[in-house]
């Protein structure tokens, strides 16, 4: 199957499952999710770029008072115009010195389009201990399949901590963690962190939410990719009307890695609409900007640290009831720009992804 057939494959099929969908069924109370899977990293951007489609999740109930428990599992096909996240160009500059020469690149490490099977599941559980608050234990987990092994993608990650909600409006919780990815077969990053959020409801359909991630790891990439990474994310949902709500929000990442070429500050912004299309159907855009300064050269690369700014944008479609065996279907699109000072690390991706989730 050709690449470029796929957008227009993935329509039909989604548009088709929409057509068997069962309207007695009620709506699904909830509003677009993060619907891509992150970027590389592999030996030529070891960074993790992550989608940042913004999350526009409905306020959240208060603190359950019985042990709840949660699954959700969200299947897809992507159209990936890009799937090592690389440079099309056929060659690269190598500096040496004075002295600036152009240098063949391996046709496996350049931009390369395919389709991508891809699952992630979600599940936890909450569990109470006192009123206003529980023990809140989470695991997660994705995996995207490629033709061959090169580009594979996998990874877990486990939390658990408690979970406070000291009035319907306000609600925080503060989790240790463990994880580990693996990209191409290799270990790329495996520690243990704490995450915490909070989130205050300042006003009706006004919330404010502030997350925190902060994770120290070992990989085998080398030891010039072990360090700690923090990163704070702070977001201002409104309801607009009783059709649409927006979000907007910034955050600032921190890589201490050591390996110093590879270790920068990102700062970005970020902002999305959701909108209910009917009884049956959501949708959501999102963009973003950010931009990520490094803190020293990479030999042979450049004489200078290397300078990204970073761009994307995702339109999407959800249906709001579901087809067969409570399936819902989702549609979206996303283009993402990595504009680098360094050629090597210029990057652009077109995707379409089809995925198909159910909740538990």
């Amino acid at each position: 199957m050709r690449l470029q057939s796929s957008p227009a494959l993935a329509g039909l099929i989604w548009l088709a499952l929409c057509g068997f969908a069962q309207p007695p069924v009620p709506a699904l109370d909830y509003d677009l999710p993060e619907l891509d899977a992150p970027d590389g990293p592999g030996p030529t951007d070891p960074d993790r770029v992550a989608d940042r489609s913004v999350p526009l999740v409905a306020l959240e109930a208060p603190a359950p008072s019985s042990a709840q428990f949660f699954l959700t599992v969200d299947a897809s096909i992507t159209a990936d115009s890009n799937v090592t996240n690389a440079t099309d160009d056929d060659s690269i500059p190598i500096h040496n010195g004075e002295v600036t020469f152009p240098v063949p690149l391996d046709p496996a490490i350049r931009a390369r389009a395919d389709l991508a099977l891809g699952a992630s599941v979600s599940a936890g559980a909450r569990l109470p201990v006192a009123p206003g608050a529980a023990f809140a234990l989470d695991a997660e987990g994705y995996a995207i399949e490629l033709d061959g092994s090169r580009n594979d993608d996998l990874s877990v990650l486990i939390a658990a901590g408690p979970e406070l909600t000291w009035t319907e409006n306000g609600r925080a919780f503060v989790q240790v963690t463990a994880f580990e990815r693996w990209y191409g077969g290799i270990s790329a990053s495996q520690g243990y962190g704490l995450r915490a959020r909070y989130q205050q409801q300042v006003a009706t359909g006004h919330r404010v939410s502030l997350s925190l991630d902060v994770r120290i790891f070992d990989s085998d990439y080398g030891v010039d990719f072990r360090g700690t990474q923090a990163g704070a994310y702070l977001t201002y949902d409104r309801v607009l009307n009783a059709q649409m709500m927006g979000s907007l929000g910034v955050y600032a990442r921190r890589d201490w890695l050591v390996g110093e070429a590879y270790s920068g500050a990102e700062l970005g912004i970020y902002a999305g609409i959701s909108r209910y299309l009917g009884p049956s159907l959501s949708g959501a855009v999102s963009a973003g900007i950010s931009r990520m300064l490094f803190d020293a050269p990479i030999l042979f690369l450049s004489p200078g640290a290397r300078e990204d700014v970073r761009v994307y944008t995702t339109f999407s479609l959800t249906t709001r009831k579901p087809i067969g065996w409570n399936l819902f279907p989702s549609l979206s699109y996303s283009y993402h720009r990595n504009q680098s000072s360094i050629s090597f690390f210029d990057a652009d991706r077109h995707r379409v992804r089809l995925g198909l989730l159910r909740s538990f």
